[in-house]
């Protein structure tokens, strides 16, 4: 695995400003009353949101269930649609995920890895299929820069021989603006992850209970890589130099696993997903794979990988998710939290939410948020960030 380190790690708990930054980093806030919300009434409901960008005139929404950008005003209004499920151009199979890069908007279809490129009005501007990296079998497209060249992970298949937690290596690559493979990136580790053998050849798999995720993406022309290791996060150039490490401005001391609270913890998850004649398996395969003595420092509790994405880079800036979402006795878990860092800055906040939402776009002091209601709705609201 190739790792370039950069930089100086601290004692937990040691204050510490990001390249010289010496002033404490500002409280922002999630406004619980939404400005705008979608999804809330049964004329337009959401289903498998895929991504939500903020523009001047806009709040677009990806829907993967119906392969369709919906262009809404800040005002709730539906403007326009693009996209459609099918095969064409412009159209999805499998809509992954939309980002903004620059002045137009990106939306991946993972089934043929096309990348098609939109106005920020909806106009289609191009769709360009990505070569897969001919020695690897397993391939996806994580983000694009904003010239339209990409980042991807591949990976081979493993097939395990002993049950075991492990962390695969993600080869990072890069390609071009046409899609041709432009080279290797560096590797990274991958989730935590219980393999089970069985039969000839055949697995089964699960991602570790209080397991840590990783994640890497783009922030301009930089990459982020976050293997949860410890809460620096490496900012690379795409030559695969390291030119800056995110850390927050006092290091949190590892937090122990709540081991007197786990078997409360593992049913209410549990209890939370429709596992049906699963249940048993997933039973045995928690308790199978042990759990680790501390918790990740990034992420949330789930049983799928992630409920909600670790790190997230928007308005030029770095939103990583401390670690949370578990549940409480007579409580519901507390609400998200987020390191806000500025590359070649540091830590210059923290955003907190008294409600459990996913952050998925910043413009200034507008933030859009995912929430799900009691009854797993999804609902997209814009928000006021308070203090900033």
């Amino acid at each position: 695995m190739l790792i370039v380190v950069c930089g100086c790690g601290g004692d937990p708990g040691e204050p510490r400003g990001g390249n010289g930054r010496s002033d404490a980093p500002e409280a922002w806030r999630l406004d619980p009353v939404p400005l705008m919300s979608v999804g809330d009434t049964e004329a337009d409901p959401l289903f498998e949101v895929a991504g939500v960008v903020i523009t001047e005139n806009h709040v677009v929404i990806a829907q993967e269930s119906t392969g369709t950008l919906r262009f809404y005003t800040h005002a709730g209004a539906l403007d326009t649609v693009a996209g459609g499920r099918g095969e064409g151009p412009g159209e999805f199979v499998s809509l992954r995920w939309m980002k903004r890069a620059g002045d137009h908007l990106f939306a991946y279809d993972g089934r043929g890895h096309v990348i098609s490129k939109f106005a920020l009005d909806g106009r289609l501007q191009s769709s360009i299929a990505v070569a897969r990296a001919e020695d690897h079998l397993g391939f996806r497209i994580l983000d694009v820069f904003s010239d339209g060249s990409s980042l991807s992970h591949a990976y081979g298949f493993h097939t395990p021989t002993e049950p075991a937690v492990q962390r695969l290596a993600r080869t990072l690559v890069l390609s071009d603006e046409d899609g041709a493979f432009a080279g290797r990136f560096l590797d990274m580790a991958g989730p935590e992850t219980w393999y089970e053998p069985f039969g000839n050849g055949g697995s089964s798999q699960m991602f570790r209970f209080f397991g840590r995720v990783t994640e890497a993406l783009v922030l301009d022309s930089v990459v982020l890589v976050l293997e949860n290791d410890s809460y620096d996060i490496p900012v690379y150039g795409r030559d695969g130099v390291v030119r800056d490490t995110l850390r927050p401005a006092v290091v949190p001391a590892p937090t122990p696993l709540p081991i007197d609270q786990v078997e409360f913890i593992r049913e209410s998850l549990l209890d939370s997903w429709d596992l049906g004649d699963l249940r048993g398996e997933v039973e045995d395969m928690l308790e199978a794979m042990g759990m680790p003595e501390s918790l990740p420092p990034y992420g949330w509790l789930s049983l799928g990988y992630p409920n909600r994405p670790p790190v997230t880079a928007a308005d030029g800036l770095v939103w990583a998710l401390r670690y949370g979402g578990i549940p409480r006795e007579g409580a519901e878990p507390e609400g998200p939290e987020w390191f806000v860092f500025e590359p070649g800055v540091g830590q210059i906040a923290t955003l907190s939410s008294p409600d459990d939402v996913v952050l998925y776009d910043v413009a200034g002091d507008l933030a859009a948020v995912l929430r799900r209601t009691d009854l797993d709705e999804e609902i997209v609201e814009l928000r006021r960030i308070v203090g900033r």
